[in-house]
């Protein structure tokens, strides 16, 4: 029987060392060395026959050819998502273009600096090209790990979905609370004059101070409890900058509020509703005051040039061009203008939430690596793939595992994908450990 791997530390524990009899922390460059390393090492090994692991919590002895199942139900959940995940690398790789071959001379034409350009190109340039996919034990559920990610929310449509769903975490627990509580939950969309070219930044300050000041600071709505605010800032029809709030208010009692809003705002308030009560509902809110901000100089203004809108007469009207089609000075305003600029703000019992602990995965089996070969992501399992063939039928990989299984005639056996809960973890090790000695 092969050698049990060493445990290797969980995705989420510190590593430290001792020295001098006190510990110390390992400098994070060299804990990300060394959980890279346990990756590699475990992805060789799971390929070995017969080859087995020590879960670190019950000390259980389970077998990697166990996770040949979990594996393929990974792959054909990653074979859905990876178009997807191609189109928007695809996306990341064209912003990356028109930043270097717009804005940069933009940059240097006005004689600013031009690192953080250059740092926007190559961050997106580097970002997820490749990943390495495991299994939680303790979550019981997949996991996707990158190797370099580009870190800018507003740019990279992969940030983007990740930073809705952190911020999701910090805020849905708290206005779901607040709705149990009696108060009532309101999303609207507060707007402003368009901001002319050059005006981008002084009207991303002037929205979220009016809005203090109109809103929460006049004492005209004491009803309001708190509130969250996210900043959009597209490109309109006409080359200047439709900065807006997205906002949910938590609100106890009052009356007219919307009215009176309107009133107080003077601008035009649009998209106001109640929230109704029930699983998702605010969730829901969540995702679409987050996403449409976080997406909405590449997605979103895609989607709207698409759909051509049209004046209060009939008459057409351009679309907002999209970000790819931005000129290098609006390129470079926009970028400036959001640098440093907190675009999502909290006020009131929403005001400095804690921020949600980090998701402990524990021990994680990793199984499978992917990239992107330049046209579109692929991914191989190696455990799939180092599934002997079976030349007499012509089938490899997973379909080879499947018959296999099936020429093992493991008692509990429930169809081609799964291997039962009634089979001991280690059942199918010692199965292919009788086939070796044959």
């Amino acid at each position: 029987m092969p050698e049990l791997p060493s445990a290797a530390p969980s995705e989420s524990q510190d590593v430290t060392g001792a020295g001098e009899g006190a510990a110390r922390r390992e400098p994070l460059d060299i804990q990300r060395e060394r959980r890279e390393y346990y990756r590699q090492l475990q992805m060789f090994e799971s390929v070995e026959l017969g080859a087995v692991f020590q879960h670190q919590d019950t000390g259980e002895v389970e077998s990697y050819a166990h996770w040949a199942p979990t594996a393929l139900q990974a792959q054909e959940q990653l074979e859905v998502a990876l178009p997807g995940l191609s189109e928007r690398h695809c996306t990341r790789q064209a912003l990356a273009d028109v930043f270097e071959q717009r804005a940069l001379p933009e940059a240097r034409e006005q004689q600013l600096t031009v690192k953080y350009v250059l740092d926007v190109v190559e961050r997106l340039r580097r970002a997820r090209h490749t990943f390495t996919w495991g299994y939680s034990l303790a979550k019981g559920k997949s996991v996707v790990l990158w190797d370099e990610k580009a870190g800018l929310s507003r740019l990279c449509p992969d940030d983007a979905r990740e930073e809705t769903q952190r911020l999701a975490r910090r805020v849905l627990g708290p206005l779901e609370a607040a709705q149990e509580d009696g108060c009532a939950l309101h999303y609207l969309v507060l707007t402003s004059p368009n901001a002319a070219p050059g005006g981008l930044r002084k009207e991303n300050v002037a929205i979220c101070k009016r809005f203090r000041r109109l809103i929460l600071q006049s004492g005209e709505f004491p009803e309001i409890k708190g509130a969250l605010t996210v900043l959009e800032a597209p490109l309109g029809s006409n080359r200047d900058w439709n900065v807006h709030l997205n906002v949910i208010l938590v609100t106890r009692g009052g009356m007219n509020l919307y009215e009176r809003l309107r009133h107080k705002w003077r601008w035009n308030i649009g998209g106001a509703r109640r929230l109704a009560r029930g699983p998702g509902v605010v969730k829901g809110a969540l995702c679409e005051l987050i996403k449409y901000a976080a997406t909405a100089t590449v997605t979103k203004s895609q989607e709207k040039a698409a759909k051509a809108a049209t004046l209060r007469d009939g008459t057409p009207r351009a679309p907002p061009p999209p970000m790819l089609e931005w000129t290098g000075a609006e390129l470079l305003e926009w970028l400036r203008a959001m640098r440093g600029f907190r675009r999502t703000r909290t006020y009131g019992c929403l005001f400095r939430l804690k921020k949600p602990e980090p998701e402990d995965l524990g021990q994680v089996i990793w199984l499978g690596r992917g990239s992107h070969d330049g046209s579109r992501y692929r991914w191989d399992s190696v455990l799939l793939k180092s599934i002997t063939e079976d030349k007499s039928l012509g089938i490899v990989g997973p379909e080879a595992y499947v018959a296999m299984l099936r020429g093992l005639a493991l008692g509990g056996l429930r169809g081609a994908g799964s291997l039962g809960d009634q089979i001991p973890r280690d059942a199918l090790h010692r199965s292919l450990e009788q086939l070796q000695k044959m």
